[in-house]
């Protein structure tokens, strides 16, 4: 076992490191070498030592046994005053000329090794520092920071900045930077492009390309940059690149819904193509909502209903509510022959929950309106309405009494649509299966 393999095996409770390991020659000799080594390279000043040791999960029992050990080999004294952590002299630290020259400092060491604040903290105690004072130089530079952060967005915002430009570091190159550095890029240009910069967002997400062949999100990125260039064609590319990284990462899967709807509209593909990237977004995202919209139309345009009906199953089961997928799932049944619609309606009902059975039986009341059994649906949401009451069972009880000729019945029943959903009312001064009551005075009395 390394010293690396040790460091994994540190607690973050400040309770050191468990003695059967601290205790064993190997971790004692190794622990040593590197307390040794930042001695050495410190002039025997103990701060980078302790510091380094403290980040391997020594306590602070164990980190002066190590230094006594250190010192005893290298047969040298610490210097005192770093060794009782006691920092530079106060009055110094807190002078005003001081401060500012040591945060300016501090600002330069965090943007010269890739914004680590714990890089400054690490130069800071090189500087004889206390772990105190290095405390408080970071703190109050994670403040000037974020001032100006602030202070930069706000300037955005007002419009005193327009132009900024974000130029990749010619130094970072494949090998020798690290998943940070990339993801920093892939964000500058997600950046830039919700700016409007799209040739300097462009230019990032190639940068973190060339850095890694395998950075999904620059490839996703990229082709809603070139959605927003309107070249679709180039959008769809980039999209199937990053899914080949990741097939199955949702909202790229999504993009690569709507660019592909796009190009169909546009006529840049065929009808068999947009069906065929439909299918291959199915086939890694098999809930996905708009591709299963598509496809059930699809289905239903080729008179394909058995593959209408098992799509309209997939998209019930998460998706029930919404208003896309009630109508689907009536038309797909009105498709069929009564016997196997309802059989469906069985199917779908053994692998729904109990909110969803309660939307499917409303849905199924809507089929057997459309198919002309008033006497089966106004029973069916009869029943619903003892389970739980809805404007909308009402709605569909009124407008079906009105297409059997019995007003008065429809009348009562609008009355107590309207009570539970008043904004009903507008919709049943249009609907044109009410149209014979348009000029009726109760009709017009009760939607007002």
């Amino acid at each position: 076992m390394g010293l690396f393999d040790f460091f994994k095996k540190k607690k973050q409770d400040n309770t050191g490191i468990e003695n059967s390991i601290f205790n064993s020659v190997q971790f004692q000799d190794q622990i040593c070498a590197l307390a040794l080594w930042k001695l050495e390279e410190n002039n025997m000043n103990p701060n980078i030592a302790v510091y380094e040791m403290k980040k391997a999960g020594l306590n602070d029992e164990q980190v002066a046994i190590i230094l006594e050990k250190a010192k005893e080999i290298s047969g040298r004294k610490l210097k005192p005053s770093s060794s009782q952590d006691q920092g530079i002299d106060k009055n110094l630290f807190n002078s005003k000329a001081y401060r500012a020259k040591i945060l300016d400092h501090a600002q330069q060491l965090y943007f010269q090794n890739n914004h680590r604040y714990e890089v400054v903290r690490h130069e800071l105690f090189k500087e004889e520092l206390s772990r105190k004072q290095s405390e408080e130089i970071v703190t109050a530079l994670q403040e000037k920071n974020t001032e100006m952060v602030n202070d930069f967005q706000e300037k955005l915002d007002s419009g005193v900045i327009s132009e900024i430009k974000i130029t990749p570091n010619p130094e970072h190159t494949r090998g020798n930077t690290d998943r940070d550095q990339i993801d920093r890029y892939i964000g500058y240009g997600a950046y830039q492009m919700d700016r409007g910069d799209l040739d300097n967002a462009l230019e990032l997400f190639d940068k973190a390309i060339e850095l890694d062949e395998n950075a999904t999100l620059a490839y996703a990125n990229k082709g809603k940059l070139y959605a927003l260039k309107n070249d679709t064609e180039q959008a769809l590319f980039f999209t199937n690149k990053a899914l080949e990284l990741e097939p199955g990462h949702q909202q790229i899967l999504e993009n690569k819904v709507d660019f592909a709807f796009e190009l169909f509209q546009e006529g840049k593909i065929e009808e068999d193509e947009f069906i065929l990237n439909i299918k291959d977004v199915l086939a890694n995202d098999p809930e996905n909502p708009n591709a299963l919209i598509f496809i059930i139309q699809f289905y239903q345009k080729e008179n394909l209903i058995d593959d209408a009906a098992r799509s309209v199953r997939k998209l019930f089961q998460k998706y029930y509510p919404e208003n896309v997928t009630i109508q689907l799932m009536v038309d797909t049944m009105n498709m069929l022959p009564e016997e196997q619609a309802m059989k469906q309606f069985d199917i779908i009902e053994n692998e729904s929950g109990e909110e969803a059975k309660y939307q499917l039986k409303y849905n199924k009341g809507l089929y057997l309106k459309g198919i002309g059994k008033y006497d089966e649906a106004i029973l069916l949401y009869d029943r619903l309405n003892a389970v739980q009451s809805f404007s909308w069972n009402y709605y569909q009880m009124a407008i079906m009494k009105n297409l059997q000729g019995k007003t008065s019945e429809c009348l009562e029943l609008l009355k107590t649509t309207f009570e539970l959903e008043p904004e009903l009312k507008e919709d049943a001064r249009n609907f044109p299966q009410l149209q014979n009551l348009f000029a009726n005075p109760e009709f017009i009395n009760i939607t007002k």
